[in-house]
């Protein structure tokens, strides 16, 4: 079997084909930021706020403590009295449907795109 050469032309056009794809998703996903973060203690929202605004919630009720930090389009959780510390070595979240979850202070972080969050529920009426 020979390789000829519309074999190499077709074989290197799909290779820069799929790096030019690649490359155009990967960026696709980091502009999509969601707008909201929404933080739920033991599955009841404590708030909503905007990505696009730097700020640092302190969620303590006495016992348990967690600090998120939201700042340039991320939230990242900065401290947190728990014993493990997971959720303060989780990455920075930014695109909807992205979390930060401690769950010995049943703390829930997600990004929410709330303008799709709105188109869904216009759909399901």
């Amino acid at each position: 079997m020979k390789i000829k050469k519309a074999d190499i032309i077709i074989t290197a056009s799909l290779l820069v084909l799929s790096f030019i794809m690649a490359f155009g998703v990967s960026n696709m996903s980091s502009e999509a930021t969601g707008q909201i973060v929404r933080v739920e203690v033991n599955g009841e929202i404590k708030h909503e706020v905007s990505l696009n605004e730097d700020q640092e919630i302190i969620i303590d009720d006495g016992v348990h403590y967690n600090k998120l930090v939201i700042k340039d389009g991320k939230a990242y959780m900065d401290e947190a009295n728990c014993r493990d510390q997971i959720c303060t070595h989780m990455k920075e979240i930014n695109i909807d449907g992205e979390t930060i979850i401690c769950l010995p202070n049943r703390v829930f972080v997600e990004v929410i795109d709330k303008e799709a969050e709105d188109g869904i529920d216009k759909i399901n009426r």
